[in-house]
């Protein structure tokens, strides 16, 4: 969780009555605790990510309130614990595996993340399921702790077991419940006996959540020109230094990461950060410690480009967000913080990449081939695009990964080939399938990051890898997890 939270966090403060169960949650009380899909910036949450108590709600010693701690994964967003906020800090060596009973629930029957029209994940009617807890520390924040160390601080943190296969499909709303069944003793001595309190995330103005990564977004952003009346939604990710003092001074890449037509007509930003992990993940602190940049995702009101080879007036303005970005003039940081108000971004008009999935791979084909003096690389995950239309790329770097069950556009990109290669362009393309088996566990990818590496050594500026059995949906969960990409990506550098 960032020092400031954007998302609007609000304590469970009321507990609920102690007849209540963990069964006792359905649709009517999840929509009137108003949690739907999206986030708003946050101004009234205190540097922990949790609202302080009001003038009207007197704080009392012990348990304040519960927090779901998630993380996006090429699934979507999946609930990895729950963090415990209680008034003072915690003797770690009072808790076990059970001092809690946790428990999750369901995703919404019909939700799969990532799909149009689907419905609200939280607008669910399943009784919460029991979740075991795994490991069990301290914070001084709301969020895990990679090591799953105790650190001093007024968080227990409740971690879940999680498969390493992260392209397996979410079953998570982001509600979770929470019950101390025995007693926890404070750093001073005190202890807080168990209670049967049902403790939930739910508040009046939406689910208490932490999605790490995510909620250092500003969301809601518009770029617009009135002498067109066009405008476009997006949201931003700003690294770290910039927010620091002198950051302003400082050059950065930029990536546009453009997402799917599953989050275009009845969409919200929110969904553009948390339904797959295209955007996302360029924004983990992982990601940013190795490769520190600036992050942007457009919301569409509608498929910006289809498989007729039509789009719509989108795609030219999301060339120009890339090209207002790029006369670093943006200064639009949330004006209520001051470690962005009127700070000027910078951007290296070197290091401007372009990456997407499905109509974000083709929208980020078509810029690409229409601008071709803007991006450094372009990371392609299942695109395609007419030949004729695309013969500019034969000059770029370009990264394509398809699978092999993916009957779009694995073979538009066959067609892609011969037009390139008589454009000039040197092609690697490898005369086998890759094992899609060796992107799990992504913290075990040595034998996939040498392949790969191999073939992007051979110094093709286009680079075609298809992995066998995957098909067009399973591109999405898998391969933006591929490390070597991510970093090929963010190495190049434009003439």
């Amino acid at each position: 969780m960032t020092a400031v939270s954007r998302r609007k966090f609000v304590t469970a403060g009321a507990a609920l009555a102690s007849t209540a169960s963990t069964i006792g949650l359905g649709a009517s009380q999840a929509r009137a605790a108003g949690g739907g899909h999206g986030f708003m910036a946050a101004s009234s949450a205190g540097p922990d990510g949790f609202d302080r108590p009001g003038p009207h709600r007197k704080k009392t010693p012990g348990l304040q309130g519960i927090c779901a701690l998630c993380e996006v994964t090429g699934g979507g967003e999946k609930v990895y614990g729950i963090a415990a906020e209680y008034d003072v800090a915690i003797d770690p060596a009072s808790l076990t595996t059970d001092t809690y009973a946790t428990a999750v629930f369901p995703a919404a029957k019909g939700f799969f993340a990532g799909m149009p029209q689907e419905p609200d994940k939280n607008d669910t009617t399943t009784v919460a399921r029991p979740r075991p807890v795994s490991a069990i520390y301290t914070n001084s924040e709301a969020a895990l702790r990679p090591d799953g160390k105790s650190v001093e601080g007024r968080f227990v943190i409740t971690e879940f077991h999680h498969d390493p296969d992260l392209s397996l499909p979410t079953t998570d709303s982001d509600r979770v419940s929470l019950v101390q069944k025995h007693g926890v003793r404070t750093v001073g001595g005190v202890t807080y006996a168990a209670s049967q309190t049902v403790w939930s995330n739910s508040g009046r103005h939406g689910n208490n959540v932490a999605i790490r990564g995510v909620d250092a977004w500003e969301q809601n952003h518009w770029w617009w020109d009135d002498t067109r009346s066009a405008w476009l939604e997006y949201s931003i990710y700003l690294p770290k230094s910039f927010l620091e003092k002198g950051g302003e001074n400082r050059s950065y890449p930029l990536i546009l990461a453009v997402t799917h037509s599953g989050t275009s007509p009845d969409g919200t930003c929110a969904q553009t950060l948390t339904e797959q992990c295209i955007a996302s993940i360029w924004s983990l602190p992982e990601v940013q410690d190795e490769h520190e940049c600036v992050v942007i995702t457009p919301r569409y009101e509608r498929t910006t480009m289809n498989d007729y080879w039509e789009h719509t007036s989108d795609v030219e303005n999301t060339y120009r967000l890339v090209e207002s970005l790029l006369s670093n003039t943006w200064n639009y940081g949330n004006p209520n913080l001051p470690d962005r108000s009127d700070k000027v971004l910078k951007i290296d008009p070197r290091r401007v990449y372009c990456t997407g999935w499905s109509m974000g791979a083709m929208t980020s084909l078509w810029l690409m081939a229409k601008h071709p003096q803007t991006f450094a690389a372009g990371l392609i995950i299942a695109g395609q695009q007419r030949p004729s239309d695309v013969v500019t790329l034969a000059n770029q770097k370009l990264l394509i990964i398809t699978g092999s069950e993916d009957n779009k556009a694995t073979p538009w990109n066959e067609k892609c080939l011969p037009v390139w290669k008589q454009a000039g362009a040197k092609i690697t393309r490898p005369d086998h399938n890759l094992d899609p088996a060796l992107i799990f566990p992504v913290d075990r990818q040595d034998a996939l990051t040498r392949q790969i590496n191999g073939y992007l050594a051979e110094g093709g500026n286009i680079t075609f890898l298809t992995f066998e059995g995957v098909d067009h949906m399973g591109s999405a969960r898998k391969f933006f997890h591929i490390a070597a990409a991510r970093h090929w990506l963010l190495h190049q550098v434009r003439a």
